[in-house]
């Protein structure tokens, strides 16, 4: 992620805790003390079942797993790909860097937990939209074997540049589901 990504995932990490101990706080979710256990128990448990359904619905975001299955339900929704898809094909890539992928390394990583469907689901998306283009990268790579840049073959790196655009990593869509998600960054004003 890019830097500072992780500031500002902590940031609205702050702000929903705040939002679950408000909801907490709420009298029908405060067992009194002097009740049976019986009823407590049941007072805390409505207590879950009602943080649970806010979760469930992406009301309350309070962990970032939570948060990043909506986002990223969000964002394959945006690009039309939240729907079932067949599995990878056996050439596309399963780990690792894609063809294609110009991002070497980002200097914040954030952990997460996606539900397998919605991991699946990401990661059969983003292998059927990009295969076409991962195909057409590995023969230029054949075709191209040596190494080309920008100064020594515009042309070459060009066409190379415009094939891997249109490789689109599970990376690429969880930066951009993370980025809607997240408040923007504070610019520094110079007086």
């Amino acid at each position: 992620m890019a830097y500072g990504t992780r500031a500002r995932l902590a940031e609205r990490m702050v702000t929903e805790k705040a939002a679950r101990r408000e909801i907490l706080a709420q009298p029908r979710f405060l067992p009194d003390a002097q009740a049976p256990a019986a009823e407590r128990a049941r007072v805390r448990g409505e207590a879950r079942a009602h943080l649970e359904a806010l979760r469930h619905r992406g009301a309350l975001c309070d962990s970032i797993d939570v948060l990043m299955t909506h986002a990223v339900r969000a964002e394959l929704g945006e690009r039309g790909w939240d729907h079932p898809w067949p599995p990878p094909p056996p050439t596309a890539p399963r780990s690792g860097r894609w063809p294609g992928s110009r991002d070497r390394s980002w200097p914040e990583v954030i952990s997460m937990r996606l539900p397998a469907e919605l991991a699946e689901r990401l990661q059969a998306a983003c292998a059927h939209v990009s295969m076409p283009a991962i195909v057409e990268l590995r023969e230029w790579r054949d075709a191209h074997p040596e190494v080309i840049t920008a100064a020594g073959d515009p042309d070459l790196y060009a066409e190379y540049e415009r094939l891997a655009a249109r490789v689109i990593t599970p990376g690429d869509v969880l930066r951009a589901a993370i980025d809607k998600e997240l408040p923007a960054k504070k610019q520094s004003v110079d007086p």
